[in-house]
């Protein structure tokens, strides 16, 4: 398994705010060059989400035990594994938010211990979407089997811990939390503001792992075909740069982008032939 790229620069001796900025700017270079090489056709983009909502109306039922995901996805295929990835959760702003009130969403966060400590500072904050603070200490207490966990896992849409006790989540949080892509995004506690807190909700939350496909949440099927087309642009352009500043990357690597459903197939909207495949269909 490979390093990802902040421990290999860590072990380098740089500090970890060294790490950040040289990270930072890596991926602000990329990103200018992705939007001046990387052309996306925003008409096709919208005709292809009108596909998945026509799609996601013809196999709608009226059974209240037939849920069904209500997210569209932004897919990014690559032609490769990368050689270093990383876990942590990486936020991607939306112009259109996924998550509020009307779409019934809750957060969760995991604080340090005391929890009552984090509570008291945020009580007197108005945000909606916090709907449960629970302390690292308490976590394989209220929540010590497998079950509890998975339900845990269910009850929230998206869940962020106090960025001093990330690294320590895995045992209270178990294995259906990392496997399927949903570790807490951290936060910095200690200054929070009621801002920061309802501004959570403006992102979506992606997690590279090792690939070669990746999604994450860019809309819902609430939303109106401009709403997430302007969402599939804004985060296919971000984070697109997240992925291909690792060791290893470049834009070659980029084989194509889709958007689907989680019972849909996917639907591309940006193909990059491989050089392969260049040749092979001039030889024709």
């Amino acid at each position: 398994m490979g390093k990802n790229i902040e421990q290999e620069e860590l072990e380098n001796n740089k500090t970890k705010e060294q790490v950040l900025t040289i990270k930072k700017n890596r991926i602000t270079k990329i990103a200018k060059s992705i939007r001046k090489l990387v052309v996306l056709d925003q008409k096709q983009i919208k005709k292809a989400i009108n596909a998945l909502l026509k799609y996601r109306e013809s196999t709608a039922t009226d059974n209240i035990l037939d849920i069904k995901d209500d997210f569209i996805y932004l897919e990014i295929v690559l032609n490769k594994l990368p050689i270093n990835y990383s876990l942590r959760p990486v936020q991607i702003k939306l112009p259109n938010a996924i998550y509020n009130q009307e779409m019934n969403s809750k957060f969760c966060i995991i604080s340090t211990n005391p929890q009552r400590q984090f509570k008291d500072q945020i009580s007197d904050f108005d945000i909606p979407l916090i709907q449960k603070v629970i302390g690292y200490g308490k976590l394989n207490k209220k929540y010590p089997t497998y079950t509890d966990k998975r339900k845990l896992f269910y009850e929230y849409d998206q869940f962020f811990c106090d960025q001093r006790i990330y690294g320590n989540l895995a045992k209270g949080l178990g294995k259906v939390f990392y496997y399927r892509k949903k570790i807490p995004f951290p936060i910095n506690c200690e200054n929070i503001t009621q801002e920061t807190l309802n501004d959570l909700s403006n992102y979506t939350y992606f997690i590279q792992g090792n690939g070669p496909v990746y999604t994450l949440k860019i809309g819902r099927v609430a939303q109106t075909p401009d709403q997430i087309t302007q969402n599939v642009l804004a985060a296919a352009y971000e984070v697109l740069p997240q992925i291909l500043q690792e060791k290893g990357m470049s834009l070659s690597c980029l084989r194509q982008l889709n958007v689907k459903l989680s019972s849909s197939i996917s639907l591309p909207f940006f193909s990059r032939l491989s050089v392969r495949e260049i040749e092979a269909w001039k030889n024709q």
